[in-house]
């Protein structure tokens, strides 16, 4: 198996000042299947059949920004999800082979943070197997073989790994490594298919502008997703044209973890910096911006290993609800030149499918009540 770029969402609709790529068709919420008709005298839509389910074609676009690894790919597979949005047999390709090579990664970097910090394995016959997952090929988009599975499961299920992973955010361990890695033995087979669960919880970093579209009491939203990274944040101005409402996420476990392309920039202030600047764009200024403080699941569980306030000293709470509160208000004080109405905060927990649908059920209502 091969694996090409990041997996792309079906680009049914061209996006401002983006090319449109093939794709297949896309479905209705009812699972009906689409079909091309035109909205206006400019834009293109691709709608249900108007006698099927009486959507009105006046599209509302809405604009999912972010720093990167803020949980924006997670929102948007729900959304797909929730939504029914097919996958076309390319996506469950590039996916299966995402998640293989993320498994390598993640084993690798624990690996990696146990020989520099000189921790010995509960078992030391792991440090054999350890030396064999080392050995192998840098990259892994298929099958592992039994061998080298085999040498995976051992050293993750050690003790010393398993403490270590506790601090896995002081080497940038992705939160859904604990997950494939614990299902490797159901992961690793010719036959298989990424579940709907699998989808959640697969980090794929978002390459240029995703698209999808999808229909929410019978009115009809286009929903845009652009790269949170600083070299794709260039992009964002090129969409801020003809949007109705903008999704915006925040990590708010990353409280205490730096930036890739700067090491010494923390990763929450950044994105509270980033909202900022968003709240204040001018061709916003009458846009409602629906903040998502997401991964609070994380942040409960690193909250006692990790003081709050050790990254924020002005922080002087002694619970993982004082702690979340005092991060709104930081929110809320990069929002406050916004007018009340138009902005909604919500702390949610992305991978969580149950309460992120009454969560997104709420958030489109609130986008219908006002655009």
């Amino acid at each position: 198996m091969g694996c090409g770029s990041s997996s792309q969402v079906e680009n049914v609709v061209p996006a401002p000042k983006a090319a449109a790529e093939p794709a297949r068709p896309a479905t209705a919420a009812n699972g009906a299947a689409v079909t091309r008709a035109t909205c206006g005298d400019e834009n293109p839509v691709i709608a249900t059949t108007m006698d099927e389910l009486n959507v009105d074609y006046t599209i509302i676009r809405l604009l999912l920004l972010g720093a990167a690894e803020s949980g924006k790919t997670t929102l948007l597979e729900q959304i797909r999800l929730l939504y029914k949005q097919n996958y076309s047999d390319a996506e469950f390709t590039h996916r299966k082979a995402f998640i293989y090579n993320n498994i390598l990664i993640s084993i690798r970097k624990l690996i990696e943070r146990m020989q520099e910090t000189g921790t010995a394995y509960e078992n030391p016959d792991n440090a054999r197997y350890a030396g064999k997952i080392m050995a192998e090929e840098d990259t892994q988009f298929s099958c592992f073989t039994m061998d080298v599975a085999d040498a995976i499961q051992r050293v993750w299920r050690d003790g010393a790994v398993q403490k270590l992973y506790e601090r896995r955010s002081e080497i940038n361990l992705n939160d859904s490594s604990k997950y494939f890695l614990e299902n490797l033995a159901s992961i690793n087979r010719l036959d298989f298919t990424p579940s709907p669960r699998d989808l959640i919880m697969s980090y794929v970093p978002t390459v240029g502008v995703q698209n999808v579209i999808f229909s929410v009491e019978n009115r009809v939203f286009q929903l845009f997703d652009i790269g949170g990274q600083r070299i794709d944040r260039r992009k964002w101005a090129t969409m801020y044209d003809g949007i109705d409402a903008i999704l915006f996420c925040i990590a708010v476990s990353e409280y205490n973890q730096t930036m890739i392309e700067d090491p010494e920039a923390n990763r929450l202030q950044d994105s509270l910096t980033l909202l900022e600047k968003i709240s204040n764009e001018p061709k916003f200024k009458s846009t409602p911006l629906l903040l998502f403080l997401n991964e609070i699941d994380v942040f409960r569980e690193k909250l006692p290993l990790m003081p709050l306030e050790d990254s924020l000293p002005e922080y002087k709470g002694n619970s993982a609800d004082d702690g979340l509160d005092f991060i709104e208000g930081l929110a809320k004080k990069a929002m406050e030149g916004r007018d009340e109405s138009l902005r909604r905060i919500y702390r949610t927990c992305a991978i969580d499918t149950e309460a992120m649908s009454k969560i997104l059920e709420n958030v489109f209502r609130t986008v219908l009540k006002v655009v």
